[in-house]
């Protein structure tokens, strides 16, 4: 089967949306969210600690664990990243040791994130403001 001649990044990433699959926008993460991905190898945990950053563990002992930044997904072999997502069929990159290190799994399968439970804006307690002053009102 012959691959289809694709002339340059923007065609490539509309050839590759057709086989990207479910995906995941990294930019409406919060701290204490988290997300589990599972590859063809592997289960991930991260609990989001920051933008991209979160603390990392897996079923596997050989995987890096710890704090770790979410690079974003690679299409396939071509070491192209898409930065700020994770889709199915892509390879999640993430560096570690500092950003010393950068580990790129098998394709991802599954993507679930479970948001932290935060009440609803506007619905906190008001903080009592003081004492009233005397001959005020």
């Amino acid at each position: 089967m012959d691959s289809p001649h694709i002339p340059d990044i923007v065609a490539f990433l509309q050839a590759a949306g057709r086989w990207i699959g479910d995906e995941l926008d990294m930019e409406g993460l919060e701290a204490g969210d988290r997300l589990l991905v599972r590859t063809q190898n592997t289960r991930y945990l991260f609990v989001m600690n920051g933008q991209n950053r979160a603390e990392l563990s897996s079923d596997r002992a050989d995987r890096p664990r710890g704090p770790v930044r979410i690079q974003g997904c690679v299409f396939g072999q071509s070491r192209m990243i898409k930065p700020n997502h994770l889709f199915c069929g892509g390879a999640l990159e993430i560096a570690f040791d500092g950003g010393r290190h950068t580990f790129t799994t098998s394709p991802i399968q599954d993507i679930q994130l479970i948001k932290t439970d935060r009440p609803p804006a506007g619905s906190a307690a008001q903080a009592p403001t003081g004492p009233e002053q005397p001959g005020k009102g």
